[in-house]
């Protein structure tokens, strides 16, 4: 068993040389310091990293959690994760904990996994893991960590190994910000040809047909949903309900269109399916905070 640099519980063998050919950084207490006073940097910024490429007898128990959220990408083998309910990784997937959850991990003891890790911290990180879906917990994303390559996460690696200067700190954290991100979308999107992907193909017609008419219940047919499960999803991926959802999408169009043409504003909500253009400008209004006019004459650029 190898002792993990945060590991609050010691393993039961624990092998002080680490791992063969093992790739470690545990950013020191000043710089964290200083990262957290930084306001470029205190939202989301990393304390750790590293790269295990033979973690044979990989064991690390946190009964109490700790104050970083970790990410974990399994490069080859199988590893397990235990926070609450225990959850197999392998090669491809990526294990998200978050903050303060109880958890332990280890590698698999026929199979042990390679992997590469991330331990970070900031005013975002729990939000971040939450919008993940590991609220208090830990989550495997199957199959995510092939998606995770703008940048891998050797890049964290790379950028905090030049040094602790302001621009690799603010490159690493740019770094964990678009692995984050990605990861995100990927989940997103779920599995091919499932509920989450026809969703976002609704979402994607939405977006090429403006103006056009249609209904709550076209919309949740064509995905092939019933309404509260359409409605559900799409919401959690856009933020709003359906309709509301294609109405803030037409009222984008409706902008550009003020912005570049000559259309007259009765004109524009008749080509964006408003039959009133009263109403078109109270919505209008209301998602802008401009009227039609106004936003017209409002300089641009």
């Amino acid at each position: 068993m190898v002792a993990d640099p945060f590991s609050q519980e010691s393993p039961k063998v624990p092998r002080r040389e680490g791992f063969p050919g093992q790739r470690l950084i545990v950013l020191p207490a000043p710089v964290l310091e200083r990262m957290r006073a930084d306001p470029l940097l205190q939202d989301l910024f990393v304390t750790a990293t590293g790269h295990f490429p033979n973690a044979s007898g990989h064991y690390v128990e946190r009964r109490k959690g700790i104050e970083d959220a970790i990410l974990i990408r399994v490069l080859h083998g199988v590893g397990w994760i235990e926070a609450g309910a225990r959850q197999e990784a392998a090669a491809g997937d990526v294990v998200v904990i978050a903050p303060k959850a109880p958890h332990a991990y280890g590698a698999d003891s026929h199979a042990p996994w390679q992997i590469e890790w991330i331990h970070f911290q900031g005013h975002c990180a729990q939000a971040f893991v939450e919008r993940l879906g590991a609220k208090g917990t830990a989550l495997v994303a199957h199959g995510a960590g092939g998606g995770v390559e703008s940048p891998p996460f050797s890049a964290v690696y790379e950028a905090l190994e030049k040094g602790y200067t302001p621009r690799n700190l603010l490159r690493t954290a740019a770094h964990l910000r678009s692995i984050l991100t990605e990861l995100h979308t990927l989940l997103l999107d779920g599995a091919p040809g499932g509920a989450e992907e026809r969703v976002r193909k609704s979402m994607e017609w939405m977006l090429e047909h403006p103006g056009a008419r249609t209904s709550l219940a076209h919309l949740a047919k064509n995905a092939g949903l019933s309404i509260p499960h359409y409605c559900g999803l799409l919401k959690r991926l856009a933020g709003f309900p359906p309709m509301e959802h294609l109405r803030r999408l037409n009222i984008q169009r409706a902008c550009q269109l003020l912005d570049t043409s000559k259309l007259q504003i009765s004109e524009i909500a008749a080509r964006l399916g408003w039959e009133d253009p009263l109403y078109f400008s109270r919505c209008f209004r209301r998602i802008t905070g401009k009227s039609p006019r106004a936003w017209r004459k409002a300089q641009k650029g």
